[in-house]
């Protein structure tokens, strides 16, 4: 793959100055120069590998507050319309016990104070990003400038040990920061050119498109998996990873022992991959990986291929015939990272790392680190698709938690499949743990209190006429219409309706304690509903807890999914035959 170059802008000059006056060790207003402001030192010596940039003779003899006194005249150079406000101008916040000097300080054609930072030595150089924060943060304390009029320039001769910082200052930083590359010429004028920044590194993450390779023996898995390298590498879809499973009981049963789980990563834009066409279904948003798993499977060699998508690994892991046995990776996912262990190969397989396992979700955050935070909840709302009020509820339970002070330790786990019908015939009785949709959720305070809150899905009662499999027949006329909607990922659709009229409610409960253990009758609790569209909580210390408690249980009982489904056994183990002879597996 070709390197990215830097694109290199058109050089900007100015008509130059002589140097024309005597050269002195003081600002150009009379100030005397700290004593701990940079000698001006030159670079140190030049490797083979990097030659060294063409420095003036003039330049080489100047010191760097020479060097400063000759940009302030010169400040045109930067930008058009900047004016000098003072060089080596005083910043102080005694109460933080701090100080220091801005290189310039000038103003630019809009009234914002610009902070000009100048390094000309690469030893140097490498404290500019912690000047210009320092110097901004001051301008804002001790001279109480508005955080949203100040900017920085950084104007260095030597950018190599600048570009990788400051590029990614720049983009993150709340303030305006931009780079420039000073060259000054052997009759005393300057001329800069404005540094490009590098731009953001593209993310390289396994995308929701899986295949599934069953193979003979352990050698066939490891001719495979070479197979699988070699197309992927020529196709332009070089990073892949996967997890090696085999069949340990009931090995009669299947016709390989030995599978190889493959997720695909992302493909590089501008690759031929990058043009392919539009798909549907876990492809839809990642065209190009879909084609790359296409050519992969229409040219590896195994006893049988299957399409996958996150969710398939996790009921592989809940299965105790099969056992996850190594991790294989290649490109960005290579096992020689050094930067992933074995815990995340699996949260990238199973989807968890992003959300992209639909209906499953386990993630952790703390809300003071905004970016991470962000994600967090996007990934979880991802989880959350199709199941509205669950999605209102999470949403303003992570709001509420996150307007507490301080460092909060948040962790989510979501199961939410939005297909009652599955958890049906595949968790009753015995599994209805493992299948019926809930969420659990944790946050701990700088204080050592914390919330735990759990949602369920349940109901105000334990069941009436004319009962379950009415309801069922009523949403799906049979097992085809049921298969239909789950082919056609529209079943979060009826699975609402059917749940509305079978009079079921998601809800989430939570309790506040400030002691570990188990909960104490002292404790806070919170009934959190979504009414007339919005989410709505309930604390135990307020009156109305007790209303809507009883509006939402069976006389004070929570009636839970197991509770309702117990007083519709019968009809319920019939429509569990019913279906589970013609469904498509554990999915």
């Amino acid at each position: 793959m070709p390197r990215l170059r830097r694109p290199t802008p058109a050089r900007s000059r100015t008509t130059s100055r002589r140097l024309d006056r005597e050269r002195t060790s003081s600002a150009p207003d009379g100030s005397a120069v700290p004593a701990d402001r940079p000698n001006g030192e030159l670079p140190p010596p030049w490797g083979p590998c990097q030659p060294a940039p063409l420095l003036s003779s003039f330049m080489t003899a100047l010191l760097e507050r020479e060097l400063r006194d000759l940009l302030a005249e010169q400040l045109d150079v930067l930008e058009p319309g900047l004016t000098l406000v003072r060089c080596e101008f005083a910043l102080s916040d005694p109460p933080l016990r701090t100080r220091g000097w801005i290189d310039i300080l000038a103003r630019d054609r809009h009234g914002l104070w610009v902070i000009i930072e100048l390094k000309r030595a690469t030893s140097t150089s490498r404290e500019a990003l912690h000047e210009v924060a320092k110097y901004a943060e001051l301008l804002q304390r001790d001279k109480q400038v508005a955080p949203d009029r100040i900017r920085a320039l950084i104007v260095s001769t030597d950018w190599r040990e600048l570009l990788v910082p400051v590029s990614n200052m720049a983009r993150d930083w709340s303030h305006d920061l931009r780079g420039y590359e000073l060259q000054v010429h052997d009759d005393g004028t300057l001329s800069a050119e404005r540094v490009a920044m590098l731009p953001l590194s593209p993310e390289q993450y396994i995308t929701p498109v899986h295949g599934i390779y069953l193979y003979a023996s352990p050698q066939d898995r490891d001719r495979g998996w070479k197979h699988i390298r070699q197309i992927a590498a020529e196709i332009g879809a070089p990073n892949l990873l996967a997890a090696d499973f085999e069949r340990i009981s009931a090995k009669d049963s299947v016709i390989a022992h030995y599978g190889l789980y493959l997720g695909v990563g992302t493909v590089e834009w501008g690759s031929t991959l990058s043009d392919s066409p539009e798909v549907d279904g876990y492809g839809a948003e990642h065209p190009a990986e879909h084609e790359a798993l296409c050519e992969i499977n229409a040219r590896v060699r195994c006893i049988k291929v299957e399409s996958a998508y996150p969710g398939v690994l996790g009921t592989l892991l809940g299965n105790s015939d099969w056992e996850i046995t190594g991790y294989r990776g290649t490109g960005a996912f290579a096992l020689g990272n050094g930067a992933y262990e074995e815990r995340d190969w699996l949260q990238m397989l199973a989807g968890h790392d992003r959300g992209d396992g639909q209906f499953k979700y386990i993630g952790s955050a703390n809300p003071r680190i905004t970016s991470r935070w962000h994600s967090f909840v996007d990934q979880a709302m991802t989880s959350l698709g199709g199941n509205p009020e669950w999605e209102m509820l999470v949403r303003a339970w992570l709001e509420r938690v996150a307007e507490q002070p301080g460092d909060i330790d948040v962790v989510l786990w979501i199961y939410n499949p939005c297909d009652l019908i599955q958890t049906v015939i595949y968790g009753w009785p015995d599994e209805l743990t493992l299948w019926e949709p809930r969420i659990k959720a944790v946050a701990r305070f700088p204080d050592g209190s914390r919330s735990v809150a759990e949602g369920r899905l349940c109901a105000n009662s334990t069941g009436g006429a004319p009962g379950f499999h009415h309801y069922v027949h009523e949403v799906y006329r049979d097992l085809g219409s049921w298969m239909a909607t789950r082919h056609g990922g529209t079943t979060w659709m009826t699975d609402l309706d059917l749940v509305r009229r079978l009079g079921l409610r998601y809800m989430m409960f939570e309790i506040i304690s400030d002691r570990p253990g188990p909960p104490a009758p002292e404790d806070e609790r919170g009934l959190w509903l979504v009414e007339d569209g919005q989410a709505t909580r309930y604390s135990s210390h307020a009156p109305e807890f007790v209303m809507a408690w009883q509006l939402n249980t069976y006389g004070g009982k929570l009636v839970t999914l197991r509770d309702f489904l117990t007083t519709y056994r019968h009809e319920v183990n019939t429509l569990r035959i019913e279906y589970l002879g013609g469904a498509d597996g554990r999915r």
